[in-house]
């Protein structure tokens, strides 16, 4: 493999990529337990600590960024404390973040509780979300738009990080045709949406999310191989990664067929990003030339080295470089 995809992962480096997306701030409240509540059945945790890391768009930004690409970030944030947190982890990654504070919204956070007894290892008992209920006022809207219009011309594709916030849906789908309008490669991730992104370059879905749009149950690789085939002539794109955890993927490509790619590596530790990185890593090694089913070999390499670790993660290409290596 090492003389298959190192060339590849060797030219991902000093690329310019937009990510339009959802951009949430991962909370990660630490502790331990060793006892329950008198007030109500439930285990009491003692917080140790509190970790802040970057999460849905500007997770993908992250990993764009590891992988060596120059990243514009664009997105909506609250105003709020967690946007100044996310606004300051954006920068100390080196994204050019080009985040739009959201009048009368928030920020979008993931608050995980993970806690364990003195001696053991912590676990996730609890995820809290805050999520944005009410749509932006248009002049939101339009400032996102105008902050990735302006950095169109100078990148080299798109990765739309869509999570599912229905009120900017129509933004994100008019940027997709923008974008591929201009000649730039798009790349789409999308979790409830897919279905409206007609025309970008890849679709990036995981198993779940495509049996909901197909309204049935993939029970096999056959069957995940067929539903990305029929994804990629439904939508009119050039190839779609279906991810599907620890069986791998199924990728589908128009002009050169489908193929099955195995997951590498052990069982995982998380699978929190794992998502974005996929769709980081498939982009970046599609902007370096990588056909599609090395790009997805790439992608499925990038995603087992961040879900060895807890919460979401990166990598850099000498680790995928070393882990082409080891296979």
């Amino acid at each position: 493999m090492r003389g298959q995809l190192t060339p590849w992962i060797e030219r991902m480096g000093g690329h310019r990529l937009l990510v339009v997306g959802d951009p949430v701030l991962d909370v990660y409240l630490n502790g331990f337990t060793d006892r329950i509540s008198r007030e109500a059945p439930v285990l009491i945790v003692q917080e140790e600590s509190r970790d802040v890391r970057l999460g849905g768009a500007a997770n993908t930004a992250a990993n764009l960024t590891s992988l060596g690409a120059s990243v514009v970030l664009a997105g909506l944030v609250g105003p709020d404390a967690d946007a100044e947190a996310l606004d300051a982890l954006v920068t100390a990654a080196g994204i050019d973040g080009r985040l739009i504070p959201r009048p009368g919204g928030a920020t979008i956070t993931k608050t995980r509780v993970m806690a364990g007894g003195l001696h053991t290892r912590k676990q996730q008992m609890l995820r809290i979300d805050r999520e944005n209920r009410a749509p932006p006022p248009p002049a939101a809207i339009r400032a996102v738009r105008d902050a990735a219009i302006e950095a169109l011309p100078a990148v080299d594709a798109v990765v739309v990080s869509d999570y599912g916030d229905p009120s900017l849906t129509d933004l994100y789908v008019d940027l997709a045709r923008d974008a591929r309008a201009a000649g730039r490669a798009v790349v789409v991730d999308s979790r409830r949406s897919l279905l409206r992104f007609r025309g970008v370059t890849a679709v990036t879905p995981n198993e779940p999310e495509m049996e909901a749009l197909l309204g049935r149950r993939l029970a096999d690789a056959r069957e995940a191989i067929e539903a990305a085939r029929q994804m990629t002539a439904q939508l009119d794109v050039t190839a779609t990664l279906l991810t599907r955890g620890r069986e791998g993927m199924a990728v589908a490509d128009r002009e050169r067929g489908e193929r099955l790619i195995p997951a590498v590596g052990g069982d995982a530790v998380d699978v929190t990003g794992a998502g974005d990185t996929v769709a980081a890593a498939f982009t970046l090694a599609l902007v370096a030339g990588a056909p599609t089913f090395d790009a997805a070999s790439i992608a499925n390499l990038a995603a087992s080295i961040t879900v060895q670790r807890v919460g979401t993660a990166v990598c850099t290409p000498a680790q995928l470089i070393d882990a082409s290596e080891a296979r």
